[in-house]
């Protein structure tokens, strides 16, 4: 894997990498399909509702609507997944990642974790209290939630934490597979949390997708500032494959 250069344009180095191309890919598609569900809804807002409705009522056993299609485990998997994204979870791990970098005296990554997450919570919250939307009625709920349906808090919560601890980690690997490998499985954790959230009927897809939405956009930002600290020297960054074969190439 090569950073995408040119040499005509040598800034490029270290600024278009494959990992960051991957995830702002990511972004614009989820960022393209909202915006096009957005546009449609200022036209006819019940054709989202109805969207919406019919993938949670597609979800169910018609003749039961608290039973899920599909094996009897599904219920029990889902509610497990969907503790990935919530709040205990989440807390343990952010404690244990900033316990290591205080051991490791990393304080300006530090501050990069807890910024990211204080700040993606408060504007979670923000979200939620600023659209208000309630909770999907036309299924039964099978888990308890109170706060507002949009965006997912779950959705975009672990979409915050998971990549910006995915941004740490890829820029101190030198190794290209375990970098792609670590974005994959990140983006993969996120995507089950998300349906999740949608087959245990407490949310609608809409509010799934926009979750996935703003937290990839605030872990893109992250993504950035962690590179950005690289740069002032805050946080390391190794001599990486690819940088020696850009440098073999241009001597």
């Amino acid at each position: 894997m090569k950073i995408i250069h040119s040499r005509y344009f040598p800034g490029a180095k270290g600024i278009f990498r494959y990992d960051i191309v991957y995830l702002f890919v990511v972004f614009f598609i989820f960022f393209i399909f909202w915006s096009v569900l957005g546009v449609s809804d200022l036209f006819d807002r019940g054709r989202i509702q109805q969207f919406d409705e019919s993938i949670l009522i597609a979800l169910r056993h018609a003749d039961d609507m608290h039973q899920l299609r599909g094996p009897d485990w599904l219920k029990d998997f889902m509610r497990d997944v969907t503790a990935l994204g919530g709040a205990p979870v989440l807390i343990l791990i952010s404690l244990g990642v900033i316990g290591y970098l205080i051991l490791q005296k990393s304080y300006r990554s530090l501050a990069l974790v807890i910024i990211a997450t204080v700040s993606g919570l408060l504007m979670s919250l923000i979200l939620k209290f600023y659209f208000i939307r309630p909770r999907p009625e036309v299924v039964p709920h099978l888990m308890t939630e109170t706060t507002p349906s949009f965006p997912s808090g779950h959705s975009m919560m672990s979409a915050v934490i998971y990549f910006t601890l995915a941004a740490l980690l890829t820029r101190l690997e030198t190794s290209n597979k375990i970098r792609i490998y670590t974005i994959s499985l990140t983006l993969f954790v996120v995507f089950i949390v998300g349906i999740s959230r949608v087959f245990l009927g407490v949310h609608y897809p809409t509010d799934v997708l926009g979750g996935w939405t703003f937290g990839l956009f605030w872990a893109m930002l992250c993504w950035y500032l962690a590179r950005y600290l690289q740069r002032q020297g805050a946080i390391e960054e190794p001599e990486l494959e690819y940088e020696s074969e850009y440098e073999a190439e241009t001597t």
